[in-house]
């Protein structure tokens, strides 16, 4: 006898990335609390780091990914300088149930060959973005898979939310009128914030925020746009406010961040072989 369709299948959520970067952890890397809307995949290739759980050091081994759920409000640690590869990426229609905070999956298999491809591509100066683009994906959706049900909370996607966002991503730097966003889809103020909060665990402001600055992080090392360039690319007037924000969210400023990413790219090539262009 065939099962009755579930049609819960159709409605397939949608993954967005918005970083996917390397960096050499440092002393900044102390305290940082890691909030946002959305989901972060981590790898770090020695010991020396972590987050703490419910008022336990961990540390992230090199033989983990480590995926944390959106909003988990975990403070960071670090004692070493282990090279971190992370990906944020949102689910649409998914959130983390507050069960599993800290998600350890091992490195092996089908995921550490993606992992691994990932891995030389973000640290290949020149390397083909697209392709980069298709292999987090991969990763992302493919850690997000290995999870145990309780890891995971389903809400029922707003279809009116969820352009709104996707309208917030095509247009960064558009100042945000939460007013006119509610008019918009026939909600008063009070109520869009509150349907919006329930469907993405923050405010409007905060979700544009974030998608600002992960961004910002991706022009700093994509080409060589001045600080002022990338400012007025997502939307943001104040200098001064950019890098202070920028540091709060990524533990550096954004020069050091260029710095250290591109860095990291030519020693790769360095420690190969490569000729460097």
């Amino acid at each position: 006898m065939i099962p009755a369709a579930d049609t819960r299948l159709f409605s397939f959520p949608e993954l967005h990335l918005e970083t996917v970067t390397c960096t050499r952890l440092g002393e900044a890397w102390n305290g940082i609390r890691l909030g946002g809307y959305y989901w972060r995949l981590y790898h770090h290739d020695s010991g020396g780091a972590g987050v703490y759980l419910r008022g336990r050091k961990v540390e992230l081994r090199p033989d983990r990914l480590y995926l944390l759920p959106p909003n988990c409000d975990l403070l960071t640690w670090n004692a070493g300088s282990p090279l971190q590869v992370y990906l944020h990426f949102e689910l649409t229609g998914v959130v983390g149930s507050g069960v599993r905070l800290l998600n350890e999956l091992p490195l092996e298999g089908a995921l550490r060959e993606l992992y691994l491809e990932l891995e030389r591509n973000l640290t290949s100066p020149g390397a083909d973005f697209f392709r980069r683009s298709f292999l987090a994906s991969a990763l992302a959706a493919a850690a997000a898979a290995r999870l145990p049900e309780d890891a995971f909370c389903e809400i029922t996607s707003d279809s009116r939310i969820i352009e709104l966002c996707a309208m917030m991503r095509e247009k960064l730097a558009l100042p945000l009128n939460v007013e006119a966003m509610g008019r918009s889809i026939g909600l008063s103020e009070n109520a869009f914030l509150r349907l919006f909060r329930e469907q993405t665990g923050v405010t409007p402001y905060q979700y544009l925020l974030h998608l600002r600055y992960s961004r910002a992080a991706h022009l700093l090392v994509s080409g060589m746009s001045t600080i002022d360039g990338i400012c007025e690319a997502v939307g943001i007037r104040d200098r001064f406010h950019f890098s202070r924000t920028f540091k709060k969210l990524y533990g550096t400023s954004p020069g050091e961040y260029r710095k250290n990413v591109i860095g990291i790219m030519k020693r790769f090539r360095d420690e190969n072989g490569a000729r460097l262009p």
